[in-house]
């Protein structure tokens, strides 16, 4: 690269997809972590979220990974993934990642460390491998990273995409990751190449407000809760998956069971944006798991419950 610096690029993205078969597909496993690309260059790592953030800072047992590969400067693209007994934990990395204190992150990464686990090579030896297809991108990696604690890369396997998808939902794994052979590499595309298997689960609750959105005239999101010994607590919001005549349906109705006392405690960002309703409707909701505080994560709106007493809607664990 004549001494040029590696461009900063985004990381290629998939859609979702049912779980299929195809001799034309490899299929790895979708980690739940931070997604990542990883700079290797010039004697130092530099980790660049889906988003643009420098997260290096926050994993600095990670900030050595240059000296695990063999051909630099390169770019590993990845996620970074905290472990808790033996699975990966989205609480625990999240819990790593909004630290700002060096000595409680120092700390951390002993006691709680995290791993870069890399599924694609971007750039190897300073020379773009972009356009390689997946297949060969991916003996470029397995050559030139030698595996450690800190690092290691995703296997993969051939056809059998449901059967692989059933093995991860199995092991309490997130999913999987369909991966077209032949591919090349779209960066900050979201493209048919990649084909996400997410397992999702699905649960009934309360619903104790909403927010409209900044017009007034729509509606944003739903504020959820469920019961725990007896009181509604927080769940989180979703807006997702209201299609626009629901959002109309829902909006009227809602203003008529506006309530000015609070329902539940919500967080404190929440309260000036947030209309409570008497917490009389139930709603079904599809998410992916829940955070350590109990928040939903990923959740989808997929209708209103009728026939379900809010009684009988109990708050998510973890």
């Amino acid at each position: 690269m004549n001494g040029d610096k590696l461009p900063l690029l985004r990381p290629m993205l998939a859609v979702s997809a049912a779980p299929f078969d195809s001799a034309g597909h490899i299929f790895e496993v979708k980690w739940d972590g931070y997604r990542c690309l990883a700079y290797l260059e010039g004697g130092a790592t530099v980790l660049w979220s889906r988003n643009g953030i420098n997260l290096t800072s926050r994993f600095p047992e990670l900030s050595w990974l240059h000296t695990r590969v063999k051909q630099t400067p390169a770019v590993l693209d990845g996620e970074i993934v905290v472990f808790e007994n033996g699975k990966p934990s989205f609480a625990g990395l999240q819990s790593r990642g909004r630290m700002n204190d060096l000595k409680r992150i120092g700390r951390s990464s002993s006691e709680c460390p995290a791993v870069f686990i890399s599924f694609d090579l971007l750039y190897a030896g300073g020379k773009s491998l972009l356009e390689l297809a997946i297949e060969k991108r991916k003996e470029v990696l397995a050559d030139i990273v030698e595996p450690g604690d800190e690092i290691c890369v995703s296997q993969f396997i051939n056809g059998s995409g449901r059967e692989f998808f059933k093995a991860c939902v199995a092991q309490g794994l997130e999913g999987a990751v369909a991966k077209k052979l032949g591919s090349v590499y779209l960066p900050g595309r979201r493209s048919a190449y990649w084909q996400k298997f997410r397992h999702t689960r699905e649960v009934e609750l309360v619903v104790c407000g909403y927010q409209p959105q900044s017009s007034g005239r729509r509606l944003g999101s739903l504020v959820l809760g469920g019961y725990r010994e007896g009181e509604l607590v927080y769940q989180g919001k979703v807006g997702s998956g209201i299609g626009e005549r629901e959002s109309e349906a829902l909006l009227e109705g809602l203003r008529k069971l506006e309530n000015s006392k609070e329902t539940l405690t919500i967080p404190r960002e929440e309260r000036r944006r947030t209309k409570f309703v008497r917490p009389l409707l139930v709603c079904s909701i599809e998410y992916l798991t829940a955070t350590g505080e109990g928040y939903l994560r990923h959740p989808v709106y997929k209708g209103i419950r009728w026939d379900k007493n809010p009684a009988e809607c109990h708050a998510v664990e973890e």
